[in-house]
């Protein structure tokens, strides 16, 4: 969903006709790569949505899958409650995502060797090759673009996305604490008492 803050063109310039009431941003230097970085990760979305409709897997398999193929990668343990916290889904709902992708042959559960009494998770070999069916065209678009990347624009964008990626995420962790914190405002927000009763005290 792209944000409601306007057309803004390639030159930073707000564009005639943006809604009024922007964004506080407006003007900072980049501030128009936000919108193409949107559209991307709007296409992307789009493309996975595709794919594994075509997979018979559902939206948040994808998401939990991705994260023990990239902890798998890492080298670290992950857990059922690590893919819980990240796609923030109850206990419930995670045992169901993780059942359903180990029922699908794409995970198994395997004895933590670092802490034998832990579960850990991993990826089979089944859902790299099915990652790798489901991504391979959207892999080779891309690549085509960047085969006509110099190599200083590579390195720009190597040194770069890592940097985005992570400020996306600490986004992420500001909205939950913010969510937590508008909650918790709204279970401590005084009742209207009822006619005739006794005021409270502290």
């Amino acid at each position: 969903m792209q944000s409601d803050e306007g057309t803004i063109s390639t030159s930073g310039a707000t564009a005639p006709g943006r809604t009024p009431g922007g964004s506080p941003h407006q003007g900072r230097r980049g501030f128009d790569v936000l919108f193409l970085l949107q559209q991307f990760s709007t296409e992307a979305e789009r493309y996975a949505d595709q794919v594994r409709r075509r997979f018979g897997l559902a939206h948040k398999d994808v998401h939990a899958l991705n994260e023990v193929m990239q902890a798998n990668r890492a080298g670290r343990p992950i857990r059922a409650g690590d893919i819980a916290r990240r796609l923030v889904l109850s206990g419930s709902a995670t045992t169901t995502v993780i059942k359903r992708l180990v029922a699908a042959g794409h995970l198994v559960r395997a004895v933590d060797p670092r802490d034998r009494r832990e579960i850990s998770l991993q990826a089979t070999e089944h859902a790299y090759r099915s990652g790798r069916r489901m991504f391979s065209a959207m892999g080779e678009e891309v690549l085509t673009v960047l085969d006509d990347c110099t190599d200083e624009e590579i390195e720009v964008l190597r040194r770069r996305l890592p940097q985005l990626t992570d400020a996306v995420r600490r986004a992420g962790r500001r909205a939950g604490e913010d969510r937590a914190a508008d909650g918790a405002a709204e279970e401590g927000a005084a009742t209207p008492a009822e006619p005739g009763a006794a005021p409270r005290t502290a």
